[in-house]
């Protein structure tokens, strides 16, 4: 038998304490990395908070460039198109239109704008409508934020005027040209809330793919990325007749963005009866049927007027036709019964 010599036992030795050191070392820094994976800090969240749009409005961001500068942005983004859509403002685009004898030659953001709202109305067969300016103004509801406000109720003959010069087949885009049939006032506050949450996402994720956060006009709501980069964020739907914070759905959210319209967002009460904003276009009056409608839907500009549309239509029909528009509801009716569409319930539950 041939019989190993100290020295060769020596290095054998040498060789795997060197080895055992270098396991030691590998266990240590795997354990070292497992614990700053599982117990590293998550992003931090600035927040910011301001009045744009009749509104207020909250940017929630989190960035590993300058959240600051993000959120800065994305506010000023809200007042410019703030300015720009007025219909009160006399040096906004909408007051140009609405007041020039002749067609109005416009920018390409204005034209899409409109573009987008004539297909929105065309798909809710007017249940959406953005022609509604001397309805809304006849009412108040352009001015209702102002203190000096005082609530009247219109009369039959006030409102029949006013739905003679309304209706969205009185505007005719030509390519840059907009063309108003004579005495028609174009109200574009029902989807511009909307394009001011998707414009906003949208200036976030080009400043950093990466950013998370939320958007909040009003409890209009768009997700600019996951809360803390892959978790869901939890949406809670408004109780429209409950006290504040008293919710009636909770929903998960990733993406995309959730709108709510209700009858508690602008309105006056004369004699027991409550008057609000969302006229149905057909009649000259504030809706009744509904109380609050709350559509999911991948943008905001789409949502805010499919929530407008549901609330005309009525829960029943909505909850049918929402899906077929690329939208999924929760509808609360005068009597306070809820009903979802189909595919509500898909939010419902962390996918």
């Amino acid at each position: 038998m041939h019989k190993m010599s100290n020295g060769n036992q020596n290095q054998i030795m040498k060789l795997s304490k060197s080895s055992q050191i270098m396991i030691l070392v590998f266990a240590a820094l795997l354990l070292l990395f497992s614990v700053l994976f599982f117990f590293r800090s998550k992003p931090q969240y600035c927040s910011k908070v301001d009045i744009a749009l009749g509104t207020t409005v909250k940017v929630v961001i989190s960035s590993q460039k300058d959240p600051g500068l993000i959120l800065e942005a994305v506010l000023r983004e809200f007042h410019r198109i703030d300015q720009k859509f007025s219909v009160t403002n006399e040096k906004s685009m909408i007051w140009r239109i609405n007041h020039s004898p002749d067609p109005v030659q416009v920018d390409e953001e204005t034209a899409f704008v409109i573009e987008r709202s004539l297909a929105l109305a065309r798909a809710t067969e007017g249940a959406f409508d953005p022609a509604l300016g001397n309805l809304i103004s006849l009412w108040g509801f352009d001015r209702i934020s102002d203190t000096q406000f005082q609530p009247a109720i219109p009369s039959n003959a006030q409102i029949q005027e006013a739905l003679e010069k309304s209706g969205y087949e009185h505007i005719r885009l030509e390519k840059d040209v907009v063309i108003l049939d004579k005495g028609v006032k174009l109200d574009l506050g029902g989807v511009v809330k909307g394009y001011a949450i998707d414009r906003g996402i949208s200036i976030a994720k080009e400043m950093d793919p990466d950013a998370t956060g939320y958007i909040n006009a009003g409890r209009d709501i768009g997700i600019i990325g996951p809360k803390f980069g892959g978790d869901y964020w939890s949406i809670a739907v408004q109780d429209p007749r409950g006290e504040s914070g008293e919710y009636i759905d909770l929903v998960y959210l990733k993406k995309g963005t959730i709108v709510t319209s209700g009858d508690y967002e602008r309105f006056f009460i004369v004699d027991g009866v409550r008057y609000h904003h969302i006229i149905n276009p057909k009649t000259g009056y504030p809706v009744r049927d509904t109380i609050s409608t709350t559509v999911i839907s991948p943008d905001a500009m789409d949502a805010d007027a499919l929530s407008t549309a549901a609330f005309v239509l009525g829960s029943e029909f909505s909850a049918m036709l929402l899906p077929v528009l690329g939208g999924q509801g929760l509808f609360v009716d005068s009597k306070q019964a809820i009903i979802t569409s189909e595919g509500w319930s898909f939010f419902k539950e962390k996918q």
